[in-house]
């Protein structure tokens, strides 16, 4: 009977060890993760930093469009590789990137101090004129979960002209069609021009050229999709 309660009190403390030891070997490899996140994080803004300083090299100024440089357009902003970030153009030469990081805090790059910065200590910059003009945008481009009207349709046509929106796409888009958006009552919610490969109403179909965008009492907000037509950019200035 001592023997097996014997048994059972080992039995009990390599349990307890065994708990421990996977507790810390867990915890290790979370914090070893986190901290891969964060420096793949670091590595990719510098990388937005890079391709806009060479541009500058290259061309003596800013690009108006960071869509000129490979950036993938977003409503009010642009995205590369998980960042989301907005470009702010002060002249030729001067320029701010900002983003929300992965642990939540602004975090922004100040092209005049060649560094990066995050809260409390960043510059509070007045936002560009259009900021109403894409907040809404991005309301009128919710659409909500009930959401049922289906778009209308029209000059649908292959994609002769090889359109293809700023991005990364593999090939070229082979078809293009112009597309309306309905509010529920069937009023217009937006519309302009999309590149598609098989349905223009699946989740694969691509703005590019302008669009216009209209709330529910029929004021109309406009936005410019920078796009390559056979290689050559056709871009607008964003802000």
């Amino acid at each position: 009977m001592k023997r097996l309660g014997k048994i059972i009190a080992y039995s009990i403390a390599i349990g307890f060890i065994l708990i421990v030891a996977i507790f810390i070997i867990a915890t290790y490899f979370m914090g070893y993760n986190v901290e891969a996140r964060r420096n793949e994080e670091i590595d990719n803004r510098d990388k937005i930093i890079d391709r806009i300083e060479s541009y500058i090299s290259a061309n003596g100024r800013l690009p108006e469009s960071l869509s000129s440089v490979g950036f993938e357009q977003t409503y009010g902003g642009y995205t590369f590789k998980g960042i989301a970030f907005d470009y702010i153009r002060f002249n030729d030469k001067e320029y701010v990137i900002e983003y929300t990081s992965a642990d939540g805090m602004l975090t922004q790059y100040i092209s005049e101090e060649q560094r990066w910065t995050k809260e409390p200590d960043i510059y509070y910059i007045e936002l560009p004129i259009n900021a109403d003009t894409i907040a809404a945008i991005n309301r009128i481009s919710t659409f909500e979960h009930d959401y049922n009207m289906a778009p209308v349709m029209d000059s649908i046509s292959y994609n002769h002209s090889r359109i293809c929106p700023i991005g990364d796409y593999i090939g070229v888009p082979d078809s293009i069609a112009y597309i309306r958006y309905l509010y529920k009552d069937g009023s217009l919610r937006s519309e302009g021009w999309v590149t598609y490969c098989e349905n223009p109403e699946d989740d694969f179909s691509n703005e590019f050229g302008e669009w216009k965008y209209y709330d529910e009492v029929g004021n109309c907000y406009r936005k410019f999709w920078n796009y390559k037509q056979n290689g050559k950019l056709i871009h607008e200035t964003d802000r």
